[in-house]
């Protein structure tokens, strides 16, 4: 399967600033042909005191931090099929920094985490999509980095989706995603996108990730099995937006208790099976055919293949 949202650089930076990789020497064990063999490799950024928590300081580099960590990624993973994506783009200061992170193998973004910035905003802003943002937008594009929708409060959403499609009638033919979210009709978390949203997202050609994260997957009193429910996250995206359009992402937050001592909440699949956990509960509603869509071809096709 492809997984279309891991924080994996943020991990490799940490793990890095520790000086202490013995999680991320037991994570890679799960790179395999038979479970896991292509990702979407994320370095977050949250706001200035929650990366002050991590991060250890408020004076950092976007860049240097990208640099160290796509040299981790390429030591201790090399040959993987990967994608490398920066969530947050609160401190890339201009579009050439933009361009310079492109060369040195940025190829997705989304422009916010949750906290409001300078191009949009995320769940805790109110506003849309700036004027600076269009000017972000219009250079990654250019440059043929893939947007991703993933964060944005609604505004943002809908404004980046107009500015998109606007974009298409000029003869471009952006990459759109929607890495790590789930349907809103199921769990009415503010993160998970509604039937408009997945509607708009298919009407620009985009890619959905259905996210294996219980806070996305279950209300809080809901005591429905995490994974009978993350497969009707998964049937409904594709009953709005077609088999074409879905793939799964983990935003496997294990991480968090063993670097942070933070438990984020529960995971829908152990990561380190969840190739065929997947493909078992999928196959309860999906032919052979569609599964390979949904956990690899789709995503291949949108963003891997040359």
């Amino acid at each position: 399967m492809i997984d279309l949202h891991h924080d994996l650089l943020s991990i490799l930076y940490y793990s890095y600033i520790r000086n202490d990789y013995s999680y991320v020497l037991n994570w890679i064990k799960n790179f395999h042909g038979d479970n896991v063999s292509g990702l979407l490799a994320n370095l977050y950024f949250m706001n200035l005191d929650e990366m002050e928590k991590e991060v250890g300081c408020r004076d950092f580099d976007v860049i240097e931090m990208f640099k160290i960590s796509i040299s981790l990624f390429h030591k201790y993973l090399p040959n993987t099929n990967v994608l490398f994506s920066i969530e947050g783009c609160d401190y890339i200061e201009s579009i050439e920094q933009l361009e310079e992170l492109y060369n040195l193998g940025l190829r997705n973004i989304l422009l916010v985490w949750n906290n409001p910035n300078k191009y949009a905003s995320g769940n805790r802003g109110r506003y849309g999509l700036t004027e600076e943002g269009k000017d972000f937008l219009k250079k990654a594009i250019d440059l043929g980095i893939s947007i991703d929708l993933s964060h944005m409060n609604r505004q943002s959403f809908f404004d980046t989706i107009d500015f998109i499609k606007e974009e298409k009638r000029n003869g471009k033919n952006p990459l759109v995603i929607a890495s790590h979210s789930n349907c809103f009709s199921i769990c009415q978390h503010i993160r998970n996108l509604d039937d408009d949203q997945l509607r708009a997202l298919k009407s620009v050609d985009g890619l959905l990730g259905i996210v294996g994260y219980g806070m996305f997957t279950r209300n809080e009193e809901d005591s429905t099995d995490l994974k009978e429910l993350f497969l009707e996250h998964v049937s409904h995206a594709v009953s709005i937006m077609g088999i074409d359009s879905v793939g799964i992402s983990t935003d496997d937050m294990t991480f968090s208790k063993e670097l942070f001592t933070e438990d984020c909440g529960e995971m829908v699949f152990d990561y380190s099976k969840v190739n065929s956990s997947l493909k078992k509960l999928l196959s309860k509603k999906f032919n052979s055919d569609e599964i390979e869509k949904i956990m690899y071809l789709n995503s291949y096709n949108k963003l891997f293949k040359e």
